[in-house]
């Protein structure tokens, strides 16, 4: 699952990152994206972090979920979040992509 987990990361990551290329994406795409990445978010908080909470890959999970819940709601409906949600979207792509690095790197090794 960790596999999927960071395939989903580097698809939200690509797809939030302000790019033209993903820009001309159809919406219908790119919202697709949106919610896969939801999905993998809420299932790292709801399910395995809970489960793993006192051990380091629950609190990461605890802390990738989060951020691609986030990273979800900047593809899905960005005008939705509050200003200073949008303004910390870099920030939010930068964590994100250090989680995914983390992860790959992890099962690169496996």
């Amino acid at each position: 699952m960790g596999t999927v987990i960071t395939f989903c990361m580097f698809a939200g990551l690509i797809v939030a990152a302000p790019a033209p290329y993903v820009d001309r994406a159809p919406r219908a795409f790119r919202v697709s994206v949106g919610y896969v990445v939801l999905a993998a978010g809420l299932w790292n908080v709801l399910w395995y972090s809970v489960r793993h909470i006192t051990e380091f890959w629950g609190m990461a999970a605890l802390a990738s979920g989060g951020l691609l819940i986030l990273t979800a709601f900047f593809i899905i409906a960005p005008n939705r979040l509050p200003g200073i949600l949008r303004k910390a979207k870099p920030l939010v792509l930068l964590l994100l992509f250090g989680c995914a690095l983390l992860y790959a790197i992890t099962i690169a090794r496996l």
